[in-house]
């Protein structure tokens, strides 16, 4: 059988290809050769393949050699091994060279988290402000280290001592020489002041809601934080520069979202929590009793009074609760107001059957008692809101929302709007409402003594607290050397100059004028 061979090196030249070898064309031309009987008979003789590619190899590295290629390559080789580090293998173990910090080196060790001062002692849980950082150095240790201003606690003292402030705060509620009067004190803004004394801390935590007392003739404030505390601080009127007495009750077991004074009996606090339990506590008797709890275990996240003898209380789950909490057993009526979590809810101080509630919906809902099976007026503001409350005279509504705008809704648009569930704002302005999530968000609470004004708390520089108007414009604002943090909580007096600020931190600075 005839066989082509394709190699180079066997093939062999025909006569047409020798004589018609052109140094132009290098196009090789496959010949047809025939082979006779005899040559078909002989044995093909046998290629040294091993040969062939010891030879090209010996071809490659000649070219490699002459192009400099194979010096490149080792000395590549050499420069990577001088950059690798030593590694000595045993097994599976390997031994990395480390780098070691010497001591002399001064390294940044926080010895607030530690709870010790800057000579390494160990601290008795210090409160710490919201002011900025001061930055200090140990000179022994060579460290920096940052160290807030630190403020003497009075729940660090004896239980003694304690005891002898708790008989002090019942003798201020038992001895009432409160004088009823509804005229209001005209003053300027100006004169409030924040005194030494009157920077004080409130609650262990983080601070949700304060309230104070309408009595003329002692200035008492609670408030409570995300650990369930009830905080409660009591002074004389006449002595508005001396001590203050305090007092915390640990009443719930999670976050304790609202607190006030009871309408029907000044001596009582009422508080609801996310521990889904509305507690109630005597101030006197020094006792605390739980008057209903939800047996869904739905949060409550705030209530405010319709009568002396009921309330309205929300939940996270969007359902608020009508409840006679004089009743034995508490009476409740359930009404379901919305499907998303509810943040805030206050009933007109003028009309009381009628409220609003803000939270996780993208607008503020009014409705009323005495209808409940539509809703009233639906606010539109786009984004959820950090509270919507009205003003002392009922004739407004101020939200803070979550894209930072402070937006004012009138009752009287509401009225004659042409669709009562699209009602826009009257006013709207650009209010940092969200400073971060360890601080608690701005809301613009009303202003009992001026019934047309807000309180609200400013992110500017210096801190201050502001006073707008119905129509979002800021009337005034209110400043002090001793007022070195956010204001988010804030509250006054009905009746008395007293207003009351209070950080995240559950620190408070009172503003007093003349009495």
């Amino acid at each position: 059988m005839p066989v082509m061979l394709r190699s180079g090196s066997f093939r062999t030249k025909t006569e047409s290809e020798e004589n018609s070898s052109s140094p132009v064309s290098k196009r090789r031309t496959q010949t047809k050769k025939e082979f006779s009987q005899e040559d078909e008979n002989k044995e093909e003789p046998v290629r040294n393949i091993e040969e062939i590619r010891r030879k090209n190899l010996e071809d490659n590295k000649a070219f490699l050699e002459g192009l400099l290629m194979t010096q490149i390559r080792d000395d590549l080789k050499s420069l990577a091994n001088t950059l690798q580090p030593t590694i000595k293998k045993e097994g599976k173990k390997r031994d990395y060279k480390y780098i070691t910090v010497s001591e002399n080196v001064p390294v940044r060790r926080s010895r607030r988290l530690a709870n010790m001062d800057v000579n390494g002692n160990k601290l008795p849980s210090p409160e710490e402000s919201d002011n900025e950082m001061d930055t200090t150095k140990d000179r022994s240790v060579m460290s920096v280290v940052y160290r807030r201003q630190t403020y003497k606690r009075e729940s660090g003292i004896s239980p003694e001592e304690q005891e002898v402030l708790n008989q002090k705060i019942q003798t201020f509620f038992e001895e009432n020489n409160s004088i009823i009067d509804s005229k209001k004190s005209i003053y300027e803004f100006s004169d409030l002041e924040i005194t030494d004394e009157n920077v004080l801390k409130l609650t262990p935590d983080r601070l949700l809601f304060m309230d104070i007392h309408s009595r003329s003739d002692i200035l008492a404030i609670i408030g409570c934080d995300r650990k369930g505390t009830i905080g409660l601080v009591v002074k004389s009127i006449n002595d508005l520069n001396g001590a203050w007495c305090k007092i915390n009750y640990n009443f719930h077991s999670e976050y304790a979202t609202c607190c006030r004074f009871d309408n029907f009996n000044s001596n009582i606090i009422n508080s609801t929590s996310y521990d889904s339990t509305f507690r109630t506590c005597d101030i006197i008797k020094n006792q605390s009793i739980e008057i209903f709890k939800d047996p869904d275990n739905h949060g409550l996240t705030a209530f405010d009074y319709r009568s002396l003898q009921t309330c309205l209380i929300s939940e996270n789950n969007g359902d608020v609760l009508l409840a006679d909490i004089r009743a034995s057993p508490v009476s409740i009526e359930r009404f379901d107001v919305s499907k998303k979590r509810i943040r805030t809810l206050h009933i007109n101080p003028i009309q009381t059957d009628e409220f609003c509630i803000s939270g996780l919906d993208n607008c503020v809902k009014v409705w009323d008692l005495r209808n409940m099976s539509t809703m009233k007026y639906c606010l539109q503001t786009n984004y959820s809101c950090y509270g919507a409350y009205y003003n002392q005279a009922g004739s407004h509504i101020m939200a803070t929302t979550r894209d930072d705008h402070l937006m004012s809704f009138s009752c009287n648009d509401m009225k004659y709007a042409n669709d009562p569930l699209d009602i826009q704002p009257m006013k709207k302005i650009y209010h940092r409402n969200y400073v971060n999530r360890f601080v608690t968000p701005f809301t613009a609470q009303p202003y009992p003594i001026f019934e047309m004004y807000f309180l609200i708390g400013s992110s500017g520089y210096p801190r201050t607290i502001s006073i707008f108007n119905e129509n979002c414009q800021e009337i005034s604002s209110l400043s002090s050397e001793n007022l070195n943090s956010l204001a988010t909580v804030n509250v006054s007096h009905q009746t008395l100059p007293i207003i009351a600020g209070g950080n995240s931190s559950g620190r408070i600075h009172v503003f007093t004028g003349h009495i």
